[in-house]
């Protein structure tokens, strides 16, 4: 069984990122601003090639929200993703019922973790649903989690590196 290696690049747009098939992954973009702030995303690598995107969006309006999936996506070569986290991997037969509970987290302000609703905030309620409900599990605490993504994505974009690395609070 090979494991998620960490790939050091001095090039951000190189695509030298490694996934692996049935394995869950949150997904860290630059938003193309100085204000190091990212798009959250989660991505479940289901083939050599591709896999699905899961997130939120307010792209027709700034206040209003809605959740996303896109299938087939390859995201090694998109230029603007910074930090990739290995979660979990998740076992083929249960990729239907994780699309489904995904679709059931709230589009609202989080009353858990008492910020307005973000794709970030979103996608922490999602994490913590999934590991509630046996579909991951966290070693640690979702703000542990979020703050491991987040120092990934602000050490490689002040380094002009990608790398995809595994979560030291899931049992990838």
């Amino acid at each position: 069984m090979s494991t998620a290696q960490e790939t050091h690049q001095s090039d951000i747009d190189a695509p030298n990122l490694t996934f692996e098939t049935n394995s869950l992954y949150i997904l860290l973009s630059d938003r193309g601003d100085k204000s190091y702030t990212f798009h959250w995303r989660l991505y479940l690598h289901q083939s050599p090639t591709s896999g699905t995107i899961y997130h939120l969006l307010n792209d027709t309006d700034p206040t209003i929200w809605r959740f996303e999936h896109i299938p087939d996506q390859t995201v090694i070569d998109e230029r603007e993703l910074l930090g990739v986290l290995k979660i979990v991997v998740l076992d083929p037969i249960l990729h239907a019922h994780f699309l489904e509970r995904l679709h059931q987290v709230p589009i609202v302000d989080s009353v858990r973790f008492r910020e307005r609703i973000t794709c970030r905030v979103w996608l922490k309620e999602a994490l913590f649903a999934l590991d509630e409900e046996g579909y991951i599990m966290l070693t640690r605490s979702v703000d542990d989690i979020e703050a491991e993504a987040r120092n990934l994505a602000l050490r490689n974009k002040s380094l002009g590196r990608r790398t995809v690395v595994r979560s030291c609070g899931s049992q990838a």
